[in-house]
């Protein structure tokens, strides 16, 4: 997720099963989905969860690990991760 900034937002984020900070990942468009991977979120939703993630944070910036916490958490949940979590 260190990378996110620098992609496409209309890009698909794409990760290899189980999902974890340490999978595979790539973004590609929907019609050329990576051999083995299989599709996490949008870049551009990716975006805005960080930016929830920061906000109920009282800005705090992501380190890595929680960047990819809060993106998994919402591809899975199709919800925010709490602040509690």
């Amino acid at each position: 997720m260190q990378s996110l900034d620098e992609q496409p937002p209309e890009g698909l984020i794409y990760a290899a099963k189980p999902w974890t900070a340490t999978s595979i990942a790539a973004v590609a468009a929907l019609d050329e989905p990576p051999p083995g991977l299989d599709y996490l979120l949008e870049v551009e939703l990716a975006h805005d969860v960080l930016e929830v993630w920061s906000s109920w944070r009282d800005g705090a910036p992501p380190t890595a690990a929680e960047k990819c916490e809060a993106v998994i958490h919402y591809a899975e949940h199709d919800a925010y991760l709490d602040v509690r979590h």
